[in-house]
């Protein structure tokens, strides 16, 4: 059984687009179940199974809070997953 990835994303800052690349390198190179979810201003959040990964509220600050400042490169996001699973083995 996969595991579930959601990603919540506002897209009134323009973050869908990013939520799609990250699903998809996701699906691809670690074959996740992955569910986009459209949040509220400013919201960039990824879980697996109802735990956090990232969330851009916690690394950018007041202006990850305001919708401003970059989201993580879709390599960026695959390393963290690949850290989370080296570490649960």
């Amino acid at each position: 059984m996969n595991s579930e990835v959601t990603i919540h994303y506002c897209k009134t800052c323009g973050f869908l687009e990013h939520a799609e690349k990250i699903g998809d390198v996701l699906k691809s190179e670690l074959k996740l179940d992955v569910r986009l979810q459209e949040g509220f201003w400013g919201t960039f959040r990824i879980e697996q199974d109802d735990s956090e990964v990232y969330n851009r509220w916690k690394t950018r600050g007041i202006l990850g809070r305001i919708g401003l400042g970059r989201t993580p490169t879709p390599a960026e996001i695959l390393n963290l997953f690949k850290a989370r699973t080296a570490e649960a083995n």
